[in-house]
């Protein structure tokens, strides 16, 4: 039986402080490249037997603070 697969994307909310994608943009600019943001974005991969509900339901208890930043859930196929 093929077990169900998640791609679980997180990431800071608009306007809190994404200190690792300041820096990355930072130095790309400084190396001369033409960046107007740079993102820094947590990826998690899940293999569960578990819905597609069970999973943002492990993103609200663990895998994402919801005060700060936003997650996303892709079920693979």
């Amino acid at each position: 039986m093929v077990m169900p697969k998640y791609r679980i994307e997180v990431s800071f909310k608009q306007g809190v402080l994404d200190t690792e994608g300041e820096a990355a943009q930072s130095a790309l600019k400084s190396l001369g490249f033409s960046v107007a943001r740079v993102a820094f974005v947590k990826t998690y991969l899940l293999e569960s037997n578990e819905s597609k509900a069970r999973v943002e339901e492990m993103c609200r208890v663990l895998l994402a603070n919801e005060v700060i930043q936003d997650y996303s859930v892709q079920e693979l196929s």
